[in-house]
């Protein structure tokens, strides 16, 4: 048996451990991951290697030569030009002529890998994934199998609302040299995105094994510390090499010269040649080789690679030191913060929580880092929720952190476009919008100022200027507290999950692409863009048929933000406007559910005034919420038919709806010889199937998320049929569609996912979530991707069979989630 040990990968995540050295150098306990993955292939009786490689592959020949020392004859395969993960391995289809194994040289297992190849053979199989159980999937490729082992479907990276199984590919691999044949050499190809997925679709015998044991792929820093430990606390059953144990979970190498006045306490490493102060504390801390600790000096929760220098009276805590640093007498470095090689820190210097620090910087004396040299991440691994980036106003999401968001955007972006920039009238949001500006421009990026305005006028600018994107940054309507920022494509709908993990690709590395002086980004402002989203808006609509109704409206809305869009829109129709509340009189706006809950008083005005309709909307100008002459107000999947109704009556003939929409819809569309396309639920997804579909007549507008187009569409047709607002409701169909949320952990998604779909039947749907379709109704269970909670959609044929299906999957997912 051979081995391929793929050692391409630079490791961005890991910066700026990586900044100059390939991932797979990167040390556990002192060695090489790669080291690990040598002996563990020698333990199991494979000794003849090929190495794949594209990042410095010197540092890699340097350490390892043929492989002599370690008893195994390695041989290297550079790439030019990355090739991805299968066609680096093609790169070395004159060595493999009989079954391989490939195997990541940047990732740590355990694993019996003859276990893997007994099913390959066994099975006959042309590749076997070597499979992990993963409680939280989402940073992984997904894979499903039947019983047998044979695998029916993949997904890399996905959403909660994809995860179906909690079995992740290891990135580890069983293969026959036919797979060759399938794609040229020096292709770019990649196992997972291209090969696997064509030999699935040639039906050829592609399967998945789980095996027992530990895997990681030690893909971001707090993984890297979280493996230093793992080993320590016996949860690796690998070797801990050339180290004796003196202690409880206590190892040191050879050399080492410890003070009999320190205190050591476990899990602890200490690496040959270092040297221990007195009264120097350790716990909990792995001291690579040739470090000098100096006396009273306390290391915690720490790792430290080799060459370092610790002055007195130096405080670790909870940091990542990479090789030949100087720290200075009473400097102190705190949790999550990391320094890559040859830092000088100062005396007394303070490098705070999440700081990185790149390599060959010189921190001064009794300086305070608050910010990383250069820029550090201080968000966890995924920055997006579903419509953008969200988090607390100048505590989370800062002039800062926008400013190197926008960097990370415009390294995206090709510099021969323009991008817009907006917000909502708040200063908070103005304020963010300017360094954002800033952020861009750094990047060469020409932007385009739209002003105060709202979500549904900034995707109108994106299209209308011909703009490669847009940004545009508002206060949440949930919760006026919270920032979003939301990112819009060159039509102006949000941007796609891949789009977004681009972004966070940039960001999370630091890879931004800075420019000289000379290349820095042009900046113009744009007026009356409201002006012209309206006037685009009337050319959609019968303005004269609207006008002569004469219609009364009741309206609660916000003035700040909308004093120049929704008031001059219902002049423009000629409606006598009713106002029940138009100002909050604060910084910030109401949110939408405070409006909701308020909207007696709107009620007693349309109910005395005898007036037409009754409209709330939130200060973004997204969520249109009708409320009848009668008093009553449409709940979000009432409103979702209505819309849906009149664009079939317009002559719609394809509409794109999110999975959990009432299906009374697709049997409307049925009546007008339309299609229904359902998509994930997310509401960017369907949105970006809407503005895709209408590209050679851009759009502009999306009926179910602008609530000025939205009341037009009402208008129009109330106007069209000379009927009032509850007629036209009578005419859609009636429909019984239940929501309950199941709180749950977030390590349990995976796990219930996977009993869910192996226990499926045939009527059953795999978008997003699970849908099942029963005689009565249909019932849709999809974990959330932003809270530790599952949601439950079902829609019966009555009000009985909809409370009939919510019970039984509440009761059945409670039982799984107790299990």
């Amino acid at each position: 048996m051979k081995a391929v040990i793929m050692a391409g990968g630079k490791g961005t995540r890991l910066r700026p451990l990586t900044c100059d050295l390939p991932k797979p150098m990167v040390p556990v306990l002192t060695y090489p991951v790669m080291e690990h993955i040598i002996m563990l292939l020698k333990q199991q009786g494979i000794t003849e290697i090929a190495v794949t490689t594209f990042y410095l592959p010197r540092v890699l020949q340097d350490y390892f030569g043929d492989g002599e020392k370690w008893g195994v004859n390695l041989h290297y395969y550079i790439e030019e030009s990355p090739l991805g993960t299968a066609g680096s391995v093609h790169n070395a289809d004159e060595f493999l002529d009989e079954t391989f194994i490939v195997i990541s040289g940047d990732a740590i297992t355990d694993f019996n890998l003859q276990e893997g190849i007994d099913f390959h053979r066994e099975k006959g199989s042309d590749a076997t994934l070597i499979l992990s159980r993963e409680e939280i999937p989402l940073e992984y490729g997904v894979v499903m199998t039947d019983e047998q082992g044979q695998i029916i479907r993949f997904l890399e990276k996905p959403n909660w609302g994809q995860v179906f199984s909690d079995t992740i590919n290891t990135g580890i691999y069983v293969l026959e040299p036919e797979i060759f044949n399938l794609f040229d050499k020096g292709e770019k190809f990649d196992f997972s995105k291209d090969l696997f997925p064509l030999m699935l679709h040639k039906e050829m015998n592609l399967y998945g094994l789980p095996l027992n044991g530990y895997w990681n792929d030690i893909g971001n820093l707090v993984e890297f510390h979280k493996t230093q430990f793992d080993f320590l606390q016996g949860r690796i059953n690998l070797p801990i090499n050339s180290a004796r144990q003196i202690g409880d979970r206590i190892w040191i190498e050879e050399n080492v010269d410890i003070d009999n006045t320190a205190i050591l306490r476990g899990p602890l490493y200490i690496g040959s040649g270092t040297r221990i102060g007195r009264n120097v504390f350790l716990e909990h801390s792995v001291i690579g080789k040739n470090n000098l600790v100096q006396s009273h000096s306390s290391i915690k929760n720490s790792v430290l690679w080799d060459n370092n220098y610790l002055g007195r009276h130096c405080e670790l805590r909870g940091t990542i030191i990479t090789d030949n640093n100087k720290i200075q007498d009473r400097a102190s470095i705190f949790d999550h913060s990391a320094l890559g090689r040859k830092v000088k820190v100062g005396r007394e210097a303070c490098i705070k929580p999440g700081v990185k620090i790149w390599p060959e910087k010189e921190i001064g004396e009794k300086a305070v880092v608050e910010h990383s040299i250069i820029w550090a991440p201080r968000w966890n691994k995924q920055l997006f929720s579903n419509m953008g980036v969200i988090g607390q106003g100048n505590i989370d999401i800062t002039p800062e952190f926008t400013a190197k968001l926008a960097s990370a955007y415009g390294s995206t972006l090709d510099k021969k476009r323009p991008v817009t920039v907006s917000a909502d009238s708040y200063k908070i949001s103005n304020a963010l919008k300017r360094s954002f500006t800033g952020g861009l421009q750094t990047t060469g990026i020409d932007v385009v100022d739209l002003g105060d305005t709202t979500t549904p006028v900034a995707r109108y600018g994106v299209g209308k200027l011909d703009a490669q994107g847009g940004v545009h940054i508002r206060v949440s309507y949930e919760d006026p507290q919270q920032i979003v920022i939301e990112f819009l494509n060159t039509n102006g709908a949000n941007i796609s999950s891949s789009d977004q993990k681009g972004i966070e690709k940039k960001f999370f590395a630091e890879d931004y692409r800075l420019g000289g002086l000379d290349e820095i980004g042009e900046y113009s402002y744009v007026t009356e863009i409201n002006q012209g989203y309206l006037d685009g808006i009337l050319q959609d609509f019968n303005v004269d048929i609207i006008r002569r109704n004469l219609f009364s409206v009741v309206v609660d809305y916000e003035y700040n933000n909308l004093f120049d869009i929704l008031p001059s829109f219902l002049k423009k129709m000629n409606c006598q406007v009713l106002s029940a509340r138009n100002f909050s009189g604060s910084d910030l706006p109401l949110s939408l559910e405070e409006r909701l809950e308020i909207s007696e008083r709107l009620v007693n005005i349309i109910i005395e005034n005898e007036a037409d309709l009754g409209i709330i909307i939130d200060h973004n100008a997204e969520n249109l919420n009708l409320v009848t002459d009668s008093g009553r107000v449409l709940n979000r999947s009432e409103h979702q038919v209505l819309i849906s109704y009149i664009l079939l009556e317009k002559g719609f003939d394809e509409l794109y709806l999110p999975l959990n929409a009432p299906r009374v819809i697709a049997d409307l569309a049925e009546d007008y010889g339309a299609r229904i396309t359902y998509t994930a639920v997310r509401p960017q997804v369907p949105m970006l199937k809407y503005f895709d579909s209408r590209v050679e007549e851009p759009p502009y507008f999306y009926p179910y998320l602008d609530a000025v187009y939205g009341l037009g569409l009402v208008l129009e047709k109330m106007a069209e049929e000379n009927i009032g607002f509850d007629e036209l409701l009578s005419k859609l169909p009636e429909f019984h569609l239940r929501n309950v949320e199941i709180p749950c952990r977030w390590q349990d998604k995976g796990r219930i996912m996977r009993h869910l779909t192996n226990n499926a039947g045939e009527e059953t749907e795999l978008i997003d979530g699970i849908r099942f379709t029963h005689d009565k109704g249909w019932a849709l269970v999809i974990p959330d991707s932003e809270k530790p909670i599952f949601h439950i959609f079902a829609e019966g044929y009555d009000e009985e069979a909809a409370d009939s299906l919510t019970g039984f999957y509440q009761e059945k997912l409670q039982k799984l989630l107790d299990s």
